[in-house]
């Protein structure tokens, strides 16, 4: 495919192309057409709209006599760049009738950590453009109260299979994004793995054990190593909770797309954390650290025994290690152990200094655990949760719904909605857990 010429170089263009994503607040845009050919197709219909838009909001701000040979050839340059991108889909679809359809790598090569990932994965994938809306428009339509074109759009095609409507993928980074702070798995570094796929389960690897390795001699048998990898399966359940507006707020609050952001995250942020932790694993309830084989598991004495400063926290990386697992990123806990732990002091009356082998950990505290667990004759213990938590993860299907709640609330002029979510919890490396059980204040 050849490309249109310009005035002066490909490189003075390209800078052209620079200074005018600069002047038009679009940093996005100055690395479109860049290594096209190695880019995957979800990363391909990103640029591609990156492109577009950029090209549209330019051209949109010229007048005829800003047509210089360099603002010419910057433009030149952009669609000389949306062409490179079309003909590496092109290649793409051509090696696919020859080949056959690549096939996705992994779910779990897919984990989303953080507001860049989030945007990044609900971004892509789309070719349509997407007007721009927010929750409290979203809610506004799906309540039948005045909203945006784009919202009315997006609702005339997202209806699910009961009766509610699939979340659009441009709020999703909203939603999620306002997850992490507030979710004490997330903030140590479990992630989100959306799932696309129509299956009602998904089966991931997990590492089961190290392989053992030894020496043999020349024509000697090799050693026999216990197995290394396990299936995990897992299956997202629902999990929902219902909230309520009034007719007037909704219509005309100002800032209620950050409230209502934070409010659905709060909600499923707190039982996720809690299922993640502790969950029994008993449908519909998935299964937790807590429950997981292969956690190492540590006692804090028969009847549980009083907060033993960061030798707890120590006895969990020990045992980790001893199983060979990595070095612990993160530790979650009660707000009490946290605050005891903050509250440290030496005979002087000093506060005492975190060990430096512990200074690079997270320590994290969520009142999904509890301080009123029985150890033994102790009825007021509770729970420490080490690991390297990016080994494990949520398989979450791909979007919250959200129903309307018709009659629910008409009687006193609000409106209800009812939010849904698919979720399961995935650790893929055990060995890189510790629990450890009996802390008592």
């Amino acid at each position: 495919m050849s490309k249109a010429t310009y005035h002066g170089t490909e490189e003075s263009a390209r800078n052209a192309w620079t200074t005018l994503c600069a002047k038009n607040g679009l940093p996005e845009a100055v690395n479109i057409g860049t290594n096209a050919s190695s880019l995957s197709e979800a990363e391909l219909h990103a640029m591609r709209k990156t492109a577009r838009r950029a090209l549209n909001t330019i051209s949109d701000t010229l007048k005829p006599a800003d047509y210089t040979d360099g603002v010419t050839d910057a433009l030149v340059y952009a669609g000389n760049s949306i062409a490179a991108v079309n003909e590496a889909f092109e290649r793409m679809q051509e090696a696919e009738k020859f080949f056959g359809k690549r096939q996705a790598s992994g779910a779990a090569s897919n984990v989303m950590r953080n507001s860049a990932d989030f945007a990044k994965h609900y971004n892509t994938g789309n070719s349509q453009e997407v007007g721009e809306f927010d929750i409290a428009d979203y809610l506004r339509g799906i309540a039948n109260l005045r909203t945006t074109p784009s919202v009315k759009n997006a609702l005339s095609v997202g209806t699910d299979t009961a009766g509610g409507f699939a979340v659009p993928g441009v709020l999703m980074p909203g939603i999620l994004g306002a997850m992490v702070p507030v979710s004490a798995l997330l903030t140590a570094g479990a992630g989100i793995v959306p799932l696309e796929e129509n299956a009602k389960t998904y089966t991931a690897a997990a590492v089961n054990a190290i392989p053992t390795a030894a020496w043999r001699a020349e024509a000697g048998t090799l050693a026999t190593s216990d197995p290394t990898f396990r299936a995990v399966v897992a299956t997202p359940r629902s999990l929902s909770f219902m909230f309520k507006v009034s007719r007037e707020l909704l219509a005309d609050a100002v800032g209620l797309t950050v409230a209502l952001n934070q409010a659905i995250a709060q909600a499923f942020a707190k039982e996720l954390d809690r299922a993640g932790l502790r969950g029994t694993g008993t449908a519909p309830e998935p299964r937790g650290l807590l429950n997981t084989v292969g956690i190492q598991a540590v006692t804090n004495g028969a009847n549980g025994a009083a907060l033993a400063g960061y030798a707890n926290l120590f006895s969990g990386y020990q045992a980790i290690l001893q199983a060979d697992g990595p070095a612990p990123t993160a530790v979650i806990m009660s707000p009490r152990s946290l605050i005891k732990l903050g509250g440290l002091v030496d005979t002087t009356g000093q506060p005492v200094n975190m060990p430096a082998m512990l200074q690079p950990v997270k320590l994290i505290a969520t009142s999904q655990v509890p301080n009123t667990l029985t150890v033994g004759t102790s009825t007021d213990c509770s729970e420490i949760y080490v690991g390297a938590f990016d080994n494990m993860h949520f398989a979450m299907r791909e979007s919250v719904s959200i129903q309307l709640l018709q009659e629910a609330y008409a009687a006193t002029g609000e409106i209800g909605f009812a939010c849904h979510v698919r979720a399961d919890v995935v650790v893929n490396y055990p060995a890189a857990f510790a629990v450890v059980t009996g802390v008592r204040a």
